[in-house]
């Protein structure tokens, strides 16, 4: 059985890269289709980890490794997500925006795009820091690396909409990685 829960572990951080890599565009339903699939994924896990044995030796290694890369990989799409569900254009993340579809329709002011640059960089290592902190059951690290993210954040946040967004999506990064370091605690213990 944790032969099982590895495999589908290793599945849920594999699968937002492909994810990712699939041709789904700008188009709101396959990015929360997206979103939704990787904590499935998870949830699948966890009910392994009930019925499994504990992992130990090989498996207890590549648990902790498996553990990291899905809350690193299945935050992304978790974060994205909870955007569009608050109102953030998928455009506004990190790409530019689509190209006006009919001839009339480019006089229409262009939205402006995210004020916060460098979010998935900085989501990815406080989804680490945060499953290292429970790793390392130390959860008050956890208030540690959101305040040095507050502060850092703290000028940009005054602009229209980067509360909001930086709000969302630290919510939605913090809470996937902590369900991911859950999962995984109850694979080791």
């Amino acid at each position: 059985m944790i032969i099982a829960a590895l495999v589908l572990l290793g599945v849920t951080a594999v699968l937002p890269l492909i994810l990712a890599a699939a041709p789904i565009g700008h188009r709101t339903g396959p990015n929360l289709i997206a979103a939704v699939a990787t904590p499935l994924a998870l949830g699948g896990v966890a009910v392994l980890a009930l019925v499994a044995d504990r992992a130990s030796g090989a498996a207890a290694v590549i648990t902790h490794c498996l553990t990291v890369l899905a809350a690193v990989t299945g935050g992304t799409l978790l974060v994205r997500g909870a955007l569009l569900l608050g109102g953030i254009e998928p455009w506004q993340l990190d790409t530019r925006p689509p190209e006006p579809e009919a001839a009339g329709s480019g006089d229409a002011p262009e939205p402006a795009p995210t004020p916060l640059r460098g979010g998935r960089v900085i989501g990815y290592l406080e989804r680490i820091a945060v499953v290292a902190a429970l790793g390392l059951r130390w959860p008050e690290a956890i208030a540690i690396v959101l305040a040095v993210k507050g502060l850092g954040r703290y000028p940009e946040l005054r602009e229209p909409g980067a509360a909001e967004q930086f709000i969302i999506g630290t919510l939605a990064s913090v809470l996937w990685a902590a369900a991911v370091a859950g999962t995984g605690y109850l694979l080791l213990h």
